[in-house]
C-alpha cells in the first residue's frame, strides 16, 4: 500500500512539473503591449507560468486599437519594425544635413525585427537611399576637385550610386552626369579641354 502511495506521489508531482515546464515555456512566447506616459511598453513573458520582464519602450509610438491582453511575435514584431523605420524618416524630414548615421542605426534596428518581406523592403529601400545620397554627395566633392583622379573617381562614386535601385527620373540624371563626365575625362586626357563645364558642379 505504501509503495503505491509513494508511486501515486511521484506520477502526481511528475505531471505537475511538466505541466508548469509546459505552461513556463509558453508564457515565453507571450508579449504585452502597456500605454504609459506617450509611450508604448512592450513586455515579454518570463519562463514562469506568469510574469513578464520589459522587452521594449517606444516613445511616442501609438499602441494598437484595440489593445489585447495578450500579443504573439508574429504581432509585435511588426509593430516595433515600423516604429523604427518612422524614426528613421523623421530625421530624414529634418533640415539640414540628415544624420545618416543616426538613420541607419534605426533601420538596422527595424531589420531586427522585421519578420515579413514588406518591412524588410521597406527598411532596405531607406537604406538604398542613404548610401546613394552620400554616394552623391562625395561624387560632387570629387568633380568639384576636377583633376583626371578625382573625376574619375566621381565616376565610381555614381555608378554605386546608380545600382542602389534609384527610381527613373533619378537614375536618369546620374546616367548624364557619368556621361559628362567621361567626356570631360576624355577631353583633359587629350589636352582638348579649354573651360569646365558648369554643370558638373551642379549637385543632382
Amino acid at each position: 500500500m505504501k509503495k503505491t502511495t509513494i508511486f501515486t506521489i511521484v506520477i502526481v508531482l511528475a505531471v505537475l512539473i511538466s505541466i508548469t515546464l509546459m505552461a513556463s515555456r509558453s508564457n515565453t512566447d507571450n508579449y504585452f503591449i502597456e500605454y504609459k506616459q506617450g509611450a508604448v511598453e512592450v513586455w515579454k513573458g518570463r519562463f514562469s507560468p506568469l510574469g513578464k520582464e520589459p522587452f521594449i519602450i517606444m516613445p511616442g509610438a501609438q499602441p494598437p486599437n484595440p489593445m489585447k491582453e495578450v500579443y504573439t511575435r508574429e504581432e509585435v514584431f511588426p509593430l516595433i519594425a515600423k516604429y523604427y523605420i518612422d524614426k528613421a524618416d523623421a530625421v530624414m524630414d529634418v533640415p539640414g544635413l540628415p544624420d545618416f548615421e543616426g538613420m541607419r542605426t534605426y533601420l538596422n534596428k527595424s531589420l531586427s525585427f522585421a519578420i515579413t518581406e514588406d518591412l524588410k523592403r521597406e527598411a532596405h529601400v531607406r537604406l538604398n537611399k542613404i548610401d546613394r545620397m552620400v554616394l552623391l554627395y562625395k561624387a560632387d566633392i570629387a568633380l568639384n576637385k576636377g583633376t583626371i583622379s578625382e573625376l574619375k573617381t566621381a565616376l565610381e562614386y555614381l555608378k554605386r550610386a546608380n545600382l542602389l535601385g534609384p527610381d527613373e527620373i533619378e537614375s536618369e540624371l546620374i546616367i548624364r552626369k557619368i556621361d559628362s563626365i567621361i567626356t570631360r575625362i576624355t577631353a583633359l586626357e587629350t589636352g582638348s579641354e579649354i573651360t569646365k563645364p558648369e554643370q558638373d558642379s551642379h549637385h543632382l
